[in-house]
């Protein structure tokens, strides 16, 4: 009874939050502000995308509008009823997400639960410190939806009606209904997500482990295993031509991939924002830009690889941590992004004990979020700075995220060695020994 008060408690305050600053003098201001919204996400680019569409014109003509058709055919279609739902969807979209997390940490806590009963003969003697305990896990789901709800990101991203929301819907949904086994919709959510930003296509492998996690598969080169798996792909891409198939129907024409995903590749819009791309293409000699634009991207999809050979026996670690670069070396990134991976980050709660620069990512994400408003209109209102200044608190906000997630995986690393070999190391020469993880 008090873990439902607590529930309907946190929800209530995030839905009139976000209704009381959506209806407020200061929604503009958030419409307005790079922080939260990109070239992809812009509510007003949305805006101008329905005003082309009202007057016959296809929204892609230009390079102005690069939401997908799908997402402007639902806002098409709410216009038809009443603009006043627009606002709603938004708040809706994003009390979903967080219900979506709240059901994936409560499943996610019962499944750790039950892997470490399993695994508990295989620990090391002087473990009972680290082991978890259900008591400390039962405010977990609580905690990572409150994280998401109340996050600051999230609200701002909310009230400026940036589309990243949806990108958060589909990504929650994926994680979730994989965590449940259900392959049609955790294939569903990660086939949206592509169709929408692109670089949630990473998560198809943690993905794929969890299903084959959740329906005992070992990962092993079988028959049955390779069957199970190209049922899990053949679903995504099925998903995905779907999706693709639907998008052509809305204005009977492909010139959506060249503006959507066409657009988030080639990084082609060099308007300022809190990630890395946009300063470096700014000064980069063209004949450098090709070659430079590779490395950038790759940067996005290759890490995917080397962490899902460590973590395929933890996919929704794995998720969580693909998640956090995403957030970081996406084309486009907003603080948006980073309002699930850090939401995400809770469900590890237990070890947060072994992170080591906690205090120093807290003060640098704080100080980032505060001074890039006041950068931004130093340089671009009082001319009192240059573009060194700005680019210096998206450095500084991107750091912080790196140095956070590297923090996380070396604590998940660390409390995974200590389970095995002892939380206590042992003692040479009369002196405790050293640990490196390498």
């Amino acid at each position: 009874m008090a873990d439902a008060i607590w529930v309907s408690s946190l929800f209530s305050v995030a839905f009139a939050s976000r209704l009381f600053l959506i209806y407020s003098p200061v929604k503009d201001w958030f419409t307005n502000r790079i922080e939260l919204s990109t070239p992809l996400t812009a509510w007003n680019r949305v805006q101008e995308g329905l005003s082309l569409i009202n007057h016959g014109v296809s929204p892609y003509s230009g390079d102005v509008v690069h939401e997908t058709p799908l997402v402007l055919a639902i806002f098409l279609g709410l216009q038809q009823i009443s603009e006043v739902l627009f606002p709603l969807l938004f708040v809706v979209g994003d009390l979903l997400v967080g219900w979506l997390l709240y059901k994936l940490a409560s499943l996610h806590c019962q499944i750790l639960l039950k892997e470490q009963a399993l695994n508990l003969k295989s620990y090391a003697n002087s473990v009972e410190p680290i082991l978890l305990k259900e008591e400390a896990l039962h405010n977990v789901p609580l905690l990572v939806s409150s994280i998401y709800l109340l996050n600051p990101y999230s609200i701002g991203s909310c009230v400026a009606h940036s589309t990243v929301v949806f990108t958060n819907l589909a990504v929650g949904t994926a994680l979730l209904f994989s965590l449940r086994g259900n392959i049609l919709l955790s294939t569903l959510g990660v086939a949206a997500g592509t169709c929408h930003s692109l670089y949630p296509v990473t998560l198809l492998a943690p993905v794929v482990l969890t299903l084959m996690k959740v329906h005992s598969f070992d990962i092993q080169f079988t028959k049955k295993t390779i069957v199970f798996v190209s049922q899990v792909i053949g679903s995504f891409l099925v998903w995905t031509l779907l999706l693709l198939g639907m998008s052509y129907q809305v204005f009977k024409s492909w010139d959506f991939l060249l503006a959507t995903h066409g657009f988030i590749l080639q990084v082609s819009d060099l308007t300022p924002n809190m990630g890395l791309f946009w300063y470096f293409f700014t000064e980069m000699f063209e004949h450098f830009r090709i070659f430079f634009l590779w490395v950038f991207q790759l940067n996005a999809f290759f890490y995917c690889i080397p962490l899902t050979i460590k973590l395929r026996g933890n996919p929704t670690f794995l998720a969580c941590m693909l998640c956090s670069v995403m957030a970081i070396m996406k084309s486009y990134p907003a603080l948006g992004d980073a309002a699930l991976p850090l939401a995400l980050l809770a469900l590890w709660v237990h070890i947060f004990p072994y992170l080591r620069n906690a205090l120093l990512v807290m003060c640098m994400l704080i100080c980032s979020s505060f001074l890039a408003p006041v950068f931004w209109h130093l340089w671009i209102y009082a001319g009192s700075a240059n573009a060194n200044f700005f680019f210096a608190i998206t450095l500084a906000y991107s750091t912080a995220q790196i140095l956070l997630t590297s923090d996380v995986f070396f604590a998940f690393l660390r409390r995974e060695y200590d389970l095995y070999h002892g939380v206590y190391p042992p003692v040479i020469k009369g002196e405790p020994a050293s640990i490196t993880l390498r």
